[in-house]
């Protein structure tokens, strides 16, 4: 199950598809477009923006190292069993949740500003995600998204669960919680989502990351 969603950050909208965007991102690139006998990208009307590389918001790096030593380690520590290679590839902050047992059985897919982290549990399903990429609206299309705070935080309900997006750092991360069964008190309300957003606070930085923020690789 995919679900569609857009944010703003600084005046441009940001546009992710959770639960399976790792894939759907980075099947969107040009270079992944159809190509006709010359070898010219070949794109359908109305999807042609899919393909076009898009702008991407500037990441607060002063924040994020912030964030990362207020961590403690404890973001290590939690993304020891997350793919180092995956880890290193990403040039933003990766977000995780101060919970062992999530973490524990966490899965990252990483596409350099794009990131999902997946987790099972007892009848369902979480994700963390955090991406840097944003597509400006046309100015005959305005949207207006209000948001809670600095954070802009907003939460969603969605097929299947719930889902939280929050902007951090000048990224834009989101949490989800599926169930399987629609009488999950999980899903039910916001309050499991918020619980988690709460929690995802432990900054992680790979070798992309630490390089961009002036850390050393």
């Amino acid at each position: 199950m995919r679900h569609q969603r857009a944010w703003t950050i600084a005046g441009a909208v940001v546009v992710v598809t959770v639960a399976g965007a790792a894939f759907s991102l980075a099947q969107t690139r040009q270079g992944n477009a159809p190509r006709d006998a010359t070898g010219a990208p070949t794109i359908r009307p109305g999807i042609a923006a899919a393909f076009v590389d898009p702008p991407r918001s500037r990441v607060d790096w002063q924040g994020a190292v912030g964030g990362l030593r207020q961590s403690g380690g404890a973001g290590e520590s939690l993304g020891a069993n997350l793919d180092r290679a995956e880890v290193d590839r990403m040039a933003v902050p990766i977000l995780l949740p101060r919970d062992a047992k999530l973490a524990a059985g966490a899965r990252i897919y990483s596409f350099g500003d794009y990131y999902t982290i997946t987790a099972d549990t007892a009848g369902g399903g979480v994700s963390f995600s955090g991406t840097t990429t944003t597509v400006p609206l046309p100015a005959n299309k305005p949207l207006k998204i209000e948001g809670d705070a600095a954070e802009m935080l907003t939460v969603q309900r969605t097929v299947d669960g719930q889902l939280a997006s929050f902007v951090r750092y000048g990224v834009l991360y989101t949490v989800e919680i599926r169930c399987d069964a629609p009488s999950d008190p999980r899903c039910v309300d916001d309050n499991y989502v918020l619980g988690l957003v709460g929690k995802t606070n432990a900054v992680v930085m790979g070798q992309a990351a630490r390089a961009a923020a002036g850390l050393g690789g």
